[in-house]
């Protein structure tokens, strides 16, 4: 009986104890501002090809898919007059590099679309060519004129 006795006490008592006391710390880290348990850390492959985003704005006669030193030849739609001369902001990112790194930035400013519903940029073509294979990250930001607003888009592509 005594054996029995000293077996909870050696054995299972730790045990219970380790785990209020667990609780208790977790609690007391989970109560400050700003903490949260992220236990499921694994980063999934990008949906290549898809956009994400405003459906205000759209990017037109994009490809999933391109082979290295082609040129990235696509445009820009906006939907929402609001943002009629505003500024546009074209920027592609380098998925493969943690954090990621800017390949190439456009910005166009004064884009007047609404009067004759055109593509955006204006008079103008993006067709930036990349030379590494990866897989990047198109974004595309239209601002409106008092830079208050801001409309964008986003697509993956890949590079091989």
């Amino acid at each position: 009986m005594a054996v029995k006795k000293i077996a909870y006490l050696v054995f299972v008592f730790p045990v219970i104890v380790s785990l209020i006391f667990g609780g208790y710390v977790l609690s007391d880290v989970l109560g400050q501002p700003g903490r949260q348990i992220n236990m499921w850390q694994f980063q999934f492959a990008p949906h290549i090809g898809q956009q994400e985003g405003n459906a205000q704005i759209r990017l037109l006669n994009l490809v999933s898919n391109y082979t290295v030193s082609t040129p990235l030849n696509f445009s820009v739609r906006v939907n929402n007059t609001s943002f009629d001369c505003g500024d546009l902001y074209l920027t592609i990112y380098n998925q493969n590099t943690s954090p990621k790194q800017i390949v190439v930035q456009h910005a166009y400013f004064t884009q007047c679309f609404a009067q004759t519903n055109a593509v955006l940029p204006i008079q103008d073509t993006f067709s930036p060519v990349i030379d590494t294979p990866g897989i990047y990250q198109i974004v595309a930001e239209m601002k409106d004129k008092t830079n208050q607003n801001s409309i964008s888009v986003m697509a993956n592509i890949r590079v091989q």
